[in-house]
């Protein structure tokens, strides 16, 4: 993990006024996307009662989160891909340097970008995920909806008992799939066949694997989720004296909940796929 975090430092490093303002964009945008089940509640409300203020709010959001996306995308690759190219071109002339076997150069320069991309994507789905679970469980404790806010933390608790050990396996057959990887170029460079047979049906086992224990991951997901998404339906409108607009509000934040949980394990699974890159690419550093 140290390393990892070193490595995130590093690259930080290259442009942190650039690479903090588009995080403070997408933070923007995740913040302007968990208010709006909120605002568009109050409006609803706010019709009844032909009250228009929250509709001018949700205009004023909405006009916001354009501008701030608009910004966003103009600014996000102009900060990243610099960085990525100069990591490529940096790591492909010490290859070259020290007369680094072509297969492994290769695979490992498909590498170099996850570190600089783990700040433009995988950092961004953390945050995503972490705001999404915030605004829920905030949006409930304010509703006084007590046995929702219970059942939402028993459920979220459940689903990562488990599917963690699923996700764990995941973790552990993408590294052996990068293992594999890594041997391919020598591989074609053989031109012999059965030898080229067999590592094509070996990266088809390693996916067929990941892609059974996601499915199981997601079948005892989508169920608890289920139970969860029906338990506050039922909740809401036959045991809280909430307006109409408040349970809109509460059941769109269960399912903004259930999607940020479903994101949990596969932030781990991006951690753990980083902090193996990391690994991977300081050992071929050491060899330059």
């Amino acid at each position: 993990m140290k390393a990892m975090q070193a490595e995130l430092k590093r690259i930080f490093k290259k442009n942190p006024v650039g690479i903090i303002f588009v995080l403070t964009l997408d933070i923007a945008e995740i913040v302007c996307l968990s208010l709006n089940p909120l605002v568009i509640g109050l409006c609803i409300d706010g019709f009844f009662e032909r009250s228009y203020f929250w509709l001018y709010v949700l205009i004023l959001l909405q006009l916001l989160l354009i501008v701030v996306r608009t910004i966003n995308k103009f600014s996000d690759n102009r900060v990243y891909e610099p960085i990525i190219e100069d990591e490529r071109n940096s790591y492909y002339e010490r290859g070259i340097a020290a007369n680094i076997n072509e297969s492994e150069l290769s695979s490992r320069l498909d590498l170099v970008v996850r570190i600089p991309e783990f700040f433009e994507n995988g950092l961004v789905e953390i945050l995503d995920m972490f705001g999404g679970i915030f605004f829920s469980l905030v949006s409930l404790y304010i509703s006084a909806a007590t046995p929702l806010l219970a059942a939402a933390g028993i459920i979220s608790i459940l689903i990562f008992a488990f599917t963690h050990g699923f996700h764990k396996e995941i973790v552990q057959n993408n590294k052996r799939l990068q293992d594999s990887d890594e041997k391919r170029e020598g591989i074609i460079l053989t031109k012999e066949i059965v030898k080229y047979r067999l590592f094509s049906m070996q990266q088809r086992n390693f996916r067929i694997k990941n892609s059974d224990l996601e499915a199981k991951a997601y079948l005892l997901t989508d169920i608890l989720q289920a139970i969860l998404l029906i338990f506050a339906v039922i909740y809401a409108l036959h045991f809280g004296d909430y307006t109409s607009g408040e349970v809109f509000t509460i059941i769109t934040y269960i399912i903004m909940l259930n999607e940020s949980v479903c994101m949990f394990n596969e932030a781990i699974i991006e951690i753990a796929d980083l902090e193996d890159v990391v690994i991977r690419l300081r050992e071929g550093r050491n060899e330059f």
